[in-house]
C-alpha cells in the first residue's frame, strides 16, 4: 500500500502533468531511456550536478537552498516549461515538507527555466492545495490499474508514450 511519505517532487510533477504517467511512475514503470527529452534531462542533470550543490532532505532532492533575507528559498531549475503549473506544484510540495518537517517559519521558492523566473510561496492556501493533491496522489497510486489514457499535447514529446498510444 502506497502512502503519503514515498511521494517524491518528480511524482508531483507528474501527477500535475498527467494522472497516467504518475501511476507508471509510481508503480516503478519507467519511460523509455533511449528518448530524446530523457537523454536531454540526463546531460543537463550532469551539468548542474557539476555547478550546484543539492540539498537533500528525506525523499525528496532539490537543486538549491539558500538563505536570504530572513527566508529559505528553494530554486529548482528546469531544462524547459511546457507545463509550468506542474513544477510550480513540484516546488510547492518541496515547500511543504520544509516547512512541516524542518518547521522552517518562511520558506519560498523559485523556478527557473531559461529566462522564465517563477516564485512560489507557502502560504496558507498554497500548503492546503499541495495537501490535497497528496491525498489525491496516494487514492490515484494506490488504484489497481493506470487510469484510462486521454490524448493532450504534451503526449507526443512524452517518454511514456509507448505506454499510452
Amino acid at each position: 500500500m502506497f502512502d503519503q511519505d514515498e511521494v517524491t517532487g518528480t511524482l508531483v510533477n507528474y501527477y500535475t502533468t498527467c494522472k497516467r504517467e504518475a501511476w507508471l511512475y509510481a508503480h516503478h514503470i519507467y519511460p523509455d531511456q533511449e528518448d530524446e527529452n530523457m537523454a536531454l534531462g540526463r546531460t543537463i542533470a550532469e551539468i548542474k550536478e557539476q555547478n550546484l550543490q543539492d540539498f537533500a532532505f528525506s525523499n525528496l532532492k532539490f537543486d538549491k537552498l539558500s538563505k536570504e533575507r530572513g527566508h529559505y528559498l528553494v530554486t529548482e531549475y528546469k531544462k524547459s516549461l511546457k507545463n509550468p503549473e506542474a513544477g510550480k506544484m513540484q516546488l510547492l510540495f518541496y515547500l511543504y515538507l520544509l516547512k512541516i518537517g524542518l518547521r522552517l517559519k518562511d520558506v519560498k521558492g523559485r523556478l527557473i527555466s531559461g529566462k522564465s523566473v517563477f516564485l512560489v510561496d507557502a502560504s496558507e492556501e498554497n500548503l492546503n492545495m499541495i495537501k490535497e493533491i497528496l491525498i489525491d496522489i496516494e487514492k490515484l497510486v494506490n488504484m489497481p490499474t493506470a487510469p484510462k489514457f486521454e490524448y493532450k499535447k504534451i503526449c507526443d514529446n512524452c517518454a511514456y508514450r509507448n505506454y499510452c498510444m
